[in-house]
Formats: structure tokens, sequence, C-alpha cells
């Protein structure tokens, strides 16, 4: 079995989906100027409807109408791709077929949440929306929101046998990240889901981000990797060290709460509007990123 491909090299944005005052629609015009803003910023790609995109919270219809958004916006200027976080994989077949349908470039998928699936169950997962669709797929190891981690053999069995061309390291752990790199095909490329440890993957042979930090922060996350990809490790440590304090503000609370307040104070979206479970921003989170951010 052939590995299907898309680079997920440099940094691709994991967009975050902003909603009016109420949080009742999807707020398409914010969401244009952040596409334009990522553009300007030099990011390799977007994925749209992921973690950070609170995929969760979004009707079927609005999964939809976001992804297919984001797909035309982004169509000749930047690779998209999009998440596929559901818990089952009857729906997540039915979700690649209609990223495929709209045009996207790939598609990350993460362990199914809430089930708590062995390693069988998850490649079985992986199997099923391969066969259902000729586009890339990207696998999510976020043990944090999935329930299960993806361990490195497992991550090394889906890509020895062409499921996956690319993976997504959310487990925090720099071990969990050798490991993974370690245990995979040569061609299988792994970037990283924690902003900061972008230094030490790139160290470890990753080749980049798929960040929700870089929604704030896409000229300082791109600079970090493209300093990386020509040699200058003292530029890439520097851009790393002096964005931590930024990166780390962004996590104080559940993301994506912190970056959206971040964007909607400069901006760059017209509400810092979060859907429930998630909450706005406490007094003090807030204070603890306004001081990070300068604002």
């Amino acid at each position: 079995m052939k590995s299907r491909w898309v680079s997920i090299e440099g940094v691709f944005t994991a967009l975050v989906t902003p909603f009016s005052k109420d949080g009742s629609q999807v707020d398409y015009e914010s969401l244009s100027r952040l596409l334009e803003t990522q553009r300007a910023g030099g990011v390799s790609g977007v994925v749209v409807c992921g973690s950070t995109g609170e995929a969760a919270t979004l009707s079927d219809s609005e999964y939809r109408e976001v992804v297919r958004f984001v797909r035309e916006k982004t169509k000749g200027v930047m690779p998209c791709i999009s998440g596929i976080s559901v818990s089952s994989t009857a729906k997540a077949v039915e979700l690649a077929k209609f990223s495929e349908e709209v045009g996207c470039d790939g598609i990350l998928v993460a362990t199914p949440p809430y089930n708590k699936p062995s390693q069988l169950g998850i490649i079985e997962h992986f199997r099923a929306i391969y066969s259902a669709t000729s586009l890339p797929l990207i696998a999510y190891n976020i043990p944090g929101r999935s329930g299960v981690a993806i361990t490195p053999a497992t991550l090394g069995q889906l890509s020895r046998e062409g499921l996956i061309c690319g993976i997504k390291e959310s487990t925090g752990s720099i071990d969990a990240v050798a490991d993974t790199i370690s245990s995979v095909s040569k061609d299988c490329q792994v970037v990283t889901g924690d902003d900061s440890l972008t230094l030490a993957v790139l160290a470890y042979g990753g080749v980049g981000a798929i960040s929700g930090p870089a929604n704030a922060l896409p000229v300082e996350m791109s600079s970090l990797v493209r300093l990386w990809e020509r040699g200058d490790v003292q530029g890439a440590r520097r851009e790393q060290f002096e964005n931590l304090s930024k990166i780390r503000s962004l996590f104080v609370e559940s993301n994506p709460v912190p970056v959206k307040a971040v964007l909607a104070m400069r901006g760059e979206i017209s509400h810092p509007t979060v859907r429930l479970p998630l909450a706005p921003l406490s007094e003090q989170s807030l204070a603890n990123v306004k001081s990070a951010f300068g604002l």
C-alpha cells in the first residue's frame, strides 16, 4: 500500500472558528480576515475544524460550511487540511468523503475520543478512512483530548502500511517524540502540536508544527522553522525562547480560549466568543495573556 502525500513541512495554523458575539453563528467576516493575516504571516498552510477550531461544538451543517469556506478561500494560495476528531468511525468516514468532495488537501485524524479504543481499534479506524477516500491522512496523537495515546509502535505500523503520511505529535513528551520518529518510516513527516517543543522536535528530525498559537503568532512561528531550515540554529533558538512566554500564556486555560482573546483584543477577529462548555477567560488569566502580549 502506497502512502498518499501532502507536505506538512513548516507551520500549519490550526485555525480558530470565530463566532458572533452571542455565539449563535460562525463569523465568516472575521474568519476571512484571519485567513488573510495567516497568508501575510507566511504560514505554510492551515488546518480547519481541529481542536483549536472548536469542531466539537459545531453542528454538522456548520462543520461543512466552515470547511467549504476555508477551502474556497485558500484554493491556489495554501494547502488546507480538515480536522476529523469524532467518536464514530462511520461519521469520520462520512466527513472524510466530504473533505475530498470540497477539495481539501488532506485530513488530520485523531483517535476517536471517549471510546478509548485499543491500538487495533485505532489501526482499523485509519484503515476504514483510508479505504473510503483518496486523501492523505495525518495521524493526530493527542491523548489529553482523545483519552488514548497512539503508541509509537502503532504509528510505525500505520506509516509502514502507507495509511498515513504524517503525524501531529501532541503528547507533550519529548521522549514520545523521539520514540515516534525512531519508529516510523523515513518518509513519514512528524510535526509538533506543542509549540514550546517546536525547536526540540525539529532537532529530533521533525519538520514543523501544526500550531494553535500561530493564529496569534504566524510570523514568529514560521520564522522559527525557516531559521532552522536555513541552518541558523542560534536564530531558531532565539525565536523559540523569545516567544515562550506568549506560547505558554495561550494555554493558561483551555485552547482556544486565550488565543481568541488575543485575536479579539488586536481586532483580528470581532469577538473572543467561545461556545459552552468553554467559558471566557478569568480575570487573572486575561491579565496573564495581556502581560505576555503587551496588550
